[in-house]
């Protein structure tokens, strides 16, 4: 497929943007970004209208007519240059999906059902087990309250190795078929059987034709081989259609696009493997901060974590967010101290009008403590469901930042400090930034055609936003007490050459100014401690090549795990200095 132009329409829960891509000089490139707001609220909701807004402004800037007379995509593009050849939808807007789980054991069948769940938009209710953790066992009868009361969407039933027992998954499956028919025909769940493939036939005709089934390949066909993707596909698909249910003028919109409607969080973990393939040894992050969800797709070796937080984000989630968290964790964050109704006005304000932005400082500071809570929280379920991450957990390469959250704030480096307080990555590795929202739009393209999308990708259409070099360590460091040194080596386009050394510090941030023309290296490293720079402790290479960014190179002192002070005062003198380190604090917004 050879794509001449293309528009994609990211609908979002609080804004709808549209970007453009197109062919110029014979090289796929990122023309142009405009946005509008979702429109979900007032008494006519109509996401259709906030794509319409978000395509008119994507016009006027770019020069190129999008829409006919009658508001509707002009697709193929004309021999005039109006409109695109193609049209990519994404989504996010939608309320999860509800689920139930059910499997044989926590540790094996629920255990991999979790994590299908886990990375798509789905808030799982009721997870049923035959052995539970304490050795107790719930009733059949149990279930089935369970599962009528849970009124789920879908419900997702695995268990046994193909060829093994039969008898524990076949009560799953009559507790869940009989739920399903107690329940008016228009509200019966999508039962999806991921099990022993002995009991597929079975599946069929206990559902019958009353309830709606799909059988895929079973998630532990064996012992030691997990397959969740046909899960996730399945449940990403459940979330598109409910969506088209729920959402007017979805229907409409989707009238327009090439193939089905993706899910955001889909989209994002194209990304994401794509950016790992450049890193193979190290993986890649991507980190998406909406106003209803938070997405991290951390992809590694090949294999793809992922998590779906809904009812989190700086916009509607944020309520449900502030209830999980609490006042003392948001708090822990912030600069200066500030009462709880004060924090808590905000928060209202927020989930109430979620396109208001900050307006001073403190604001800014509150919503940023917010992203922080929001991407610690998807942080610790990400290591929970994948314990095999391990150490590799903080060593991503490179970590990419997206969403609605950091797209608007002004201050890089107030950004690049919520990303490493709540993602404390280690060693060596490059902060990237999506002011605009590019990468659903990218995700969705590299689905349609590979081709187009590494074209575009290799572009860069995003911002670097800091290099950072961030030791781990093992135990707590006296404050400004001296960690390492090294050399700064820079070459300028003419020739130019300079050096100057850096030390690293105890509990300080430096920022370190990088040009972005020249080569710039990193040399000479002498540990004063047995610091880990991600290459075992006391150990660095002899040179290390390093881009320019906005903020140059950030030299993290802090140590991993982050320790904050637990003397509330003493805690906002650390923000504080932090803040004052990348150049975020003072002045007016």
């Amino acid at each position: 497929m050879t794509l001449k132009s293309l528009v994609t329409i990211d609908v979002g829960s609080v804004q709808t943007r549209a970007m453009l891509f197109a062919r110029v000089e014979d090289r796929f490139r990122f023309v142009a970004a405009a946005s509008a707001p979702t429109s979900l609220r007032g008494p006519d909701p109509d996401v259709l209208l906030g794509a319409i807004r978000a395509l008119e402004h994507l016009s006027a800037i770019s020069g190129r007519p999008l829409l006919d007379p009658q508001g509707i995509l002009i697709a193929p593009e004309l021999s005039t240059g109006a409109g695109v050849d193609v049209c990519l939808i994404t989504l996010s807007a939608a309320p999860p999906l509800r689920v139930v789980l059910g499997g044989i054991a926590p540790e094996w069948s629920l255990a991999s059902l979790h994590r299908a769940a886990a990375g798509t938009c789905a808030r799982v209710l009721e997870a049923l087990s035959v052995i539970s953790p304490d050795g107790s066992r719930r009733t059949e009868e149990e279930w089935l309250y369970a599962l009528v009361a849970a009124e789920p969407h879908v419900v997702v039933i695995a268990g046994g190795v193909d060829g093994g027992g039969t008898r524990p998954v076949e009560a799953l499956l009559e507790a869940a078929v009989l739920a399903a028919q107690l329940r008016p025909e228009e509200e019966r769940p999508l039962l999806l059987f991921a099990g022993n493939a002995l009991l597929r036939e079975e599946a069929v005709a206990m559902a019958g034709r009353q309830i709606p089934l799909r059988v895929l390949e079973n998630v532990r066909p064996r012992p030691g081989v997990e397959r969740i993707g046909p899960v996730v596909e399945e449940l990403d698909r459940r979330y598109v259609e409910q969506a088209a249910m729920r959402l007017p003028g979805l229907s409409a919109l989707q009238g327009w696009a090439r193939g089905e409607i993706l899910p955001t969080a889909r989209a994002l973990s194209h990304v994401a493997r794509y950016l790992s393939l450049e890193t193979p040894e190290r993986g890649a992050l991507v980190v998406d901060v909406g106003g209803r969800h938070v997405v991290l797709a951390a992809a590694y070796g090949g294999m793809l974590a992922q998590v779906v937080q809904p009812d989190s984000g700086i916009g509607p989630g944020i309520l449900s967010l502030y209830q999980r968290r609490g006042y003392e964790r948001i708090a822990r964050w912030l600069p200066q101290e500030i009462p709880p109704e004060a924090l808590e006005t905000l928060v209202w304000t927020k989930a109430l009008h979620p396109l208001s932005v900050p307006q001073t400082p403190e604001e800014m500071w509150i919503e940023l403590a917010f992203v922080r809570e929001a991407l610690s929280e998807a942080w610790e379920r990400l290591h929970v469901l994948w314990p095999e991450l391990g150490r590799t957990i903080r060593f991503f390469e490179p970590i990419l930042l997206s969403g609605g959250a950091f797209a608007a704030h002004t201050r890089p480096g107030a950004l690049a400090l919520a990303a490493l307080d709540a993602l404390q990555p280690i060693g060596l590795t490059t902060l990237l930034w999506d002011p605009v929202g590019l990468l659903p739009g990218l995700g969705a393209l590299a689905a349609l055609d590979p081709g187009s999308a590494v074209e575009a990708i290799t572009g860069r259409p995003w911002i670097l936003l800091a290099t950072v070099l961030a030791p781990a360590l093992e135990s707590p460091v006296a404050p400004d007490e001296l960690l390492f040194t090294f050399e700064v080596h820079h070459r300028g386009p003419d020739g130019s050459e300079s050096v100057y050394e850096i030390e690293a510090r105890g509990g300080r941030l430096e920022v370190v100014p990088i040009p972005e023309a020249g080569e710039t290296e990193l040399r000479r490293f002498r540990m004063r401690r047995p610091v880990d720079l991600g290459w075992g402790p006391r150990r660095a290479p002899r040179r290390i090549r390093i881009p320019g960014g906005m903020l140059g190179l950030i030299v993290d002192g802090r140590g991993r795990p982050l320790r904050l002070a637990e003397d509330p005062e003493t805690r906002r003198e650390q923000n504080q200095r932090w803040l004052w380190d990348v150049g975020a604090l003072g002045g007016a917004l």
